[in-house]
């Protein structure tokens, strides 16, 4: 069986449209930014919690990885 690739969009940074294409956005010309959140059970889907269950961000992991970088990853360190 052939290996599934996860789902891909492109989204705008500044204004937070994702299309199906690379390219840029059509509003601010900005290129856009490939996501691949993952498949739905992955828990990069799932937002930044502290040990307790308590909700940190509301942004998902996949996204403060992609935004952030390394700071994304020290921050996950902690």
């Amino acid at each position: 069986m052939a290996e599934q690739e996860s789902p891909r969009f492109y989204i705008c940074r500044r204004h937070l449209v994702p299309r199906a294409e690379p390219g840029h956005c059509p509003d601010c010309e900005l290129e856009l930014i490939e996501c691949r959140p993952g498949d739905p059970d992955d828990p990069c889907r799932r937002p930044r919690m502290d040990s307790k269950g308590r909700v940190l961000t509301r942004a998902p992991l996949w996204w403060l990885r992609l935004t952030l970088g390394e700071l994304s990853d020290r921050w996950e360190e902690e």
